[in-house]
C-alpha cells in the first residue's frame, strides 16, 4: 500500500563520513521497521569524492595528489563512478515498494524516483528528460565510465543533450535506497587532475545548473524546489524531522568503525 506519510530529514552540510554514514544509518532503520519513509537532503564541507560500491580506488584516483591537496574520498553503499561533491545538492531516499508505486524492475524504479527531479527542473523552467527519451546520435546508453556524470543510463537526466549530476541505488529485501547529486556549479578541469583514466570529452557530456539558468543558485533554492516537486510528484505528506537518537548514534558507530577507515574506503573490507 502507498504510504502517504513520509519524513524529510535536511541535515545541511556535513563531511564525507557523516554523510554517508548517515545515508546507512537511514537505510539500516527503515529496515528494521523503526522509522517512516524518508526523503533526506544534505550537502558537503568540505568538497570530496565518493567512490561507487565496486570501484578500485587505487585505478581511479590518484591517491598521492589528492594527499597533497586536501581532497578526501569515501566508498558509497551503492554502485556507479566517481562523483566529485563540491558545490551540489544530495538527495537520499528510502522506501519499501510497497510504500510507493513503482514501475517494474530496477530501471522502473528509478524513473518513478527520479520524475520529481524532472519535475523540479521543470519549475525551474528547465526542459529536462530522461536519456532514453533524447538519445544523442553516436552516443551509445550504458556505456560504462570510471566519473559518474559521464555515463548515460536510460535514466538519467538530459538538459540540451548533456547529462546533470547522477543517481545510485542500493537494494536490500524489498526496501530501495537511492542517493543522488544535483551540481550547482561544475568545473570539471578541477576535477580531472585527480582522476587516472582520463576522457576528453567530458566536458561536452556534463552540466550544472549555474550553466544551464545563465546564473548562480543556491543550495536553499533548489533544497525547496526539490520539496515541493517532492510533494506534488508522489502526492505525499512530508513532515520534518531530526534524525532519531538510534539513527544519529548508527550513524556515529558507522562514520567510526567503517566510512572514516582505510579497510572500507580501499579495500572495500569492514572491520
Amino acid at each position: 500500500m502507498k504510504s502517504k506519510k513520509w519524513r524529510l530529514i535536511q541535515t545541511g552540510f556535513s563531511d564525507l563520513y557523516n554523510n554517508m554514514a548517515i545515508d546507512e544509518a537511514l537505510l539500516m532503520e527503515h529496515y528494521r521497521g523503526n522509522t517512516l519513509p524518508t526523503l533526506r537532503i544534505y550537502g558537503w564541507n568540505p568538497p570530496a569524492f565518493s567512490l561507487g560500491y565496486f570501484q578500485d580506488v587505487r585505478q581511479e584516483l590518484d591517491i598521492e595528489r589528492c594527499t597533497r591537496q586536501g581532497i578526501n574520498f569515501v566508498r558509497r553503499i551503492t554502485g556507479g563512478g566517481i562523483i566529485f561533491h563540491h558545490q551540489e545538492v544530495t538527495y537520499s531516499f528510502i522506501c519499501s515498494r510497497e510504500e510507493m508505486e513503482m514501475l517494474p524492475g530496477v530501471k522502473g524504479s528509478y524513473k518513478t524516483i527520479c520524475s520529481f527531479l524532472i519535475n523540479m527542473y521543470k519549475k525551474l523552467g528547465i526542459e529536462a528528460y530522461f536519456a532514453v527519451e533524447g538519445k544523442v546520435e553516436g552516443e551509445k546508453l550504458g556505456k560504462p565510465s570510471s566519473f559518474c556524470f559521464a555515463s548515460k543510463e536510460e535514466y538519467d537526466i538530459l538538459i540540451n543533450g548533456k547529462k546533470i549530476g547522477g543517481n545510485a541505488q542500493k537494494r536490500r529485501k524489498g526496501l530501495i535506497f537511492q542517493h543522488g547529486s544535483i551540481p550547482l556549479k561544475l568545473n570539471i578541469d578541477e576535477v580531472t587532475p585527480f582522476l587516472k583514466k582520463k576522457s576528453g570529452r567530458i566536458k561536452k557530456r556534463i552540466c550544472s545548473l549555474s550553466e544551464v539558468m545563465g546564473k548562480e543558485v543556491s543550495f536553499n533554492e533548489i533544497q525547496l524546489k526539490l520539496i515541493e516537486s517532492f510533494r506534488e510528484t508522489f502526492s505525499v505528506n512530508l513532515r520534518e524531522e531530526e534524525l532519531s537518537f538510534e539513527e544519529k548514534k548508527l550513524a556515529q558507530d558507522l562514520r567510526e568503525t567503517k566510512y572514516s577507515g582505510e579497510e572500507w574506503n580501499v579495500y572495500r573490507k569492514t572491520v
